[in-house]
């Protein structure tokens, strides 16, 4: 959803340097909605949260998502504080998180020092979102620690290095490998695809 009120950093920053028309601004973003959650709003918070689990996030991230994509509008920090009763470090922690992974864009609003959070609600752009941000970090993670176990067999081969052992490691090289090949491809079609 395009919020024409206000305005991304990125997209001011590109009409600076003549690459794009910036968007147009106003003194005020449309009002957020306040006070406690509702019943239905903690069941869609809660599957969010219930899927960040499966993918190893805290559960304030999970809220933090599902609050931004309930509002339909663009956020202010303080926002998450109030209505989520979470901690400034977790709400900052989380904003953090969310916007490495290209889940969520901060947008400013002319006359306004606030940050406004905007969630992105492409599936296929949070998809490409999570391979890139922390899916191929750890499969490169993952060769630097396989290059150390096969030093440790090979110098290990005269004492007690199973040929088992070995095999398998060299499979787990394969395995890694064809994800690193594999992966920016997959991020590339759904990039396309967004």
């Amino acid at each position: 959803m395009r919020v024409p009120l206000l305005s991304s950093r990125r997209r001011s920053a590109a009409s600076a340097n003549g690459r794009g028309a910036a968007a147009p601004s106003a003194a005020e973003p449309p009002a957020p909605p306040t006070g406690p959650l509702s019943a239905a709003e903690r069941e869609v918070l809660d599957w969010f949260v219930d899927f960040t689990a499966l993918l190893g996030v805290p559960a304030s991230v999970g809220q933090i998502f599902g609050l931004l994509y309930l509002a339909g509008v663009p956020l202010p920090f303080e926002n998450f504080v109030e209505r989520l009763g979470i901690s400034k470090g977790s709400a900052s922690q989380g904003l953090h998180f969310l916007r490495g992974l290209g889940a969520v864009s901060v947008l400013t609003v002319s006359g306004d020092r606030r940050e406004f959070y905007q969630a992105e609600t492409s599936p296929t752009r949070l998809v490409a979102g999570f391979l890139e941000g922390k899916v191929m970090p750890r499969l490169e993670a993952s060769s630097a620690r396989l290059d150390r176990l096969e030093r440790a067999l090979t110098a290990a081969e005269g004492e007690s290095a199973s040929g088992t052992l070995t095999e398998r490691v060299r499979r787990l090289r394969d395995w890694n490998r064809r994800a690193r090949q594999f992966l920016p491809v997959v991020v590339t079609l759904t990039q396309f695809r967004s």
